[in-house]
């Protein structure tokens, strides 16, 4: 594809940081969008003064070496993309837009200064130069622009680049997918905001390599609905779950804030699938500070929000704060794990349900309408598993009751300890009707368990679970709840908050 040079013919952009250069950055950039793509070059050493910037799809942005973008404080160097075309409208300035919304920042309502919109895909932001933010120092004065925003994009990396002088995210994705962050440098944020990398809604995403020390929040994953601080350039009404996230080989610093965090503020949706937070993976990290945002200002539920397969491994972090042990997650690796099944009736989907897959792509899922449901299937390419993640104490007697049926096929209700994989207990089935199965048993050692079906001994057919309990266990959240045995039988749950006695078997 081909390369152009933007100080060289026929474009001819001045660089010298003070001729406002955005005209000539665009047009560049749209006559190779036109060709069918390209890389635009900013010429090592110099310095493009620009407003806003759009761009394109199979576009590179490249920043040759020691090369600067530096925002101009001029409003009318600024414009927003149409069907058409550009044209101009006046940024906002100032910290607080709105009184009746809180954290209503200006960068969410300007566009930002590389923007790539709904749609665009295969594009890169990369090279050994810098983003250079303005430097009003008066917080209700500043333009409060993102130096680099994507919505709705895919295919996209951003890598090398640095980011200083900044007061808003570093970089905001919204609903974006396949995404890649590496090696980034961001410093030096102004007024006591200053976020890094915010991952809204996005799946296939991977951080690493970069060095950050912000004023907020560094990177974090942000589950989101509805939030009403929408604008022309983005928006959370219509979410997609977050997930497939790897963060590794990171330095994460933050002043005020977490160094590394889950926002999770989208309980309010009518799908929890859409916000679920899925899959997330961080290793070898450096990490100043962990935490979870579980407030979430725009709502008055106090929902627990969907997390599921969350790993940390090998991590150095220096601080964590209550929340992130507070937070409800099934199978997290590397903590503890939630304590009590969730959504063990499949009504919300398979939020909560970690699965293995074979082969086939739809070898474990789950059916919802009437009758809500989970399965595994097509086991004869291979074991499929459906389970939760939960933290045991013990030397506690619990039971594990599940409602399940097969093809007639021997599968497998099953207990495993998360880290090894070893069977703690089980039980085979074959009904072809819906059977309820009890499954008393004692962990020697307090850990995280997998429980929930699995091909066991079956060597084809599918298996189907309805309903899953874990009776037993010790939460503060919920009572302490004690299953009481006598020779082996379960004879009732005690609940020492309430005193009552509950019968297991009460229908």
């Amino acid at each position: 594809m081909k390369h152009i040079v933007i100080t060289e013919s026929p474009y001819f952009a001045k660089g010298d940081g003070v001729t406002n250069d955005r005209e000539i950055i665009q047009k560049a950039i749209d006559d190779l969008y036109l060709e069918g793509g390209g890389t635009v070059e900013l010429t090592a050493g110099r310095t493009f003064l620009s407003g806003g910037i759009v761009l394109r799809s199979n576009i590179t942005l490249l920043f040759g070496d020691g090369a600067t973008l530096l925002q101009s404080l001029n409003p009318k160097d600024y414009v927003k993309p149409t069907e058409n075309g550009y044209e101009p409208y006046t940024p906002l300035h100032g910290n607080r837009i709105y009184e009746h919304i809180k954290w209503s920042h200006g960068w969410y309502y300007n566009f930002p200064f590389i923007y790539a919109p709904k749609g665009t895909e295969n594009i890169k932001i990369t090279g050994k130069g810098t983003i250079f933010m303005n430097k009003d120092d008066e917080p209700e004065k500043i333009l409060h622009v993102c130096p680099i925003g994507f919505y709705r994009t895919k295919n996209y990396e951003v890598s090398d680049i640095t980011i200083t002088n900044y007061h808003s995210y570093a970089i905001m994705a919204a609903h974006c997918n396949f995404g890649l962050y590496k090696n980034l440098k961001v410093f030096k944020w102004s007024h006591g905001n200053g976020d890094g990398i915010c991952l809204q809604n996005c799946q296939d995403i991977r951080v690493t390599g970069c060095d950050m020390y912000t004023g907020d929040d560094t990177v974090y994953i942000w589950s989101s609905y509805a939030d009403p601080r929408r604008s022309e350039w983005w928006n959370s009404d219509d979410p997609q779950p977050s997930m497939n996230i790897e963060v590794d080989h990171n330095n994460l610093r933050s002043h005020y804030c977490k160094a590394f965090a889950m926002i999770l503020w989208g309980i309010d949706c009518p799908d929890l699938e859409k916000v679920e937070v899925r899959n997330i993976y961080a290793h070898d990290n450096h990490i100043v500070s962990l935490g979870v945002w579980n407030y979430n200002p725009y709502t008055v539920k106090t929902d627990p929000h969907p997390v599921t397969n969350f790993r940390m491994e090998n991590n150095k972090i220096d601080a964590i704060e209550q929340n992130f042990f507070d937070t409800e997650i099934s199978d997290l690796k590397g903590f503890r794990s939630m304590r009590h099944i969730r959504n063990g009736d499949f009504k919300d989907g398979i939020i909560y349900w970690n699965y293995l897959k074979n082969e086939d792509e739809d070898s474990a899922g789950r059916v919802r309408g009437e009758e809500n449901y989970g399965y595994i299937k097509h086991l004869e390419k291979g074991d499929a598993k459906l389970y939760q993640g939960l933290y045991i104490e013990a030397n506690k007697p619990c039971v594990y009751r599940s409602i399940v049926k097969s093809s007639g096929d021997k599968c497998r209700v099953f207990i495993r300890n998360a880290e090894t994989q070893k069977l703690v207990a089980y039980k085979d089935f074959d009904n072809t009707d819906w059977q309820k199965i009890d499954i008393e048993f004692t962990v020697s050692e307090s850990g995280n368990y997998l429980l929930g079906i699995e091909r066991g001994q079956a060597e084809k057919g599918e298996a189907y679970i309805k309903v899953a309990s874990l009776y037993g266990n010790f939460d503060k959240a919920y009572g302490y709840k004690r299953a009481v045995m006598d020779g082996g039988k379960l004879i009732y749950v005690y609940n020492e908050d309430n005193l009552d006695q509950i019968s297991l078997f009460r229908e």
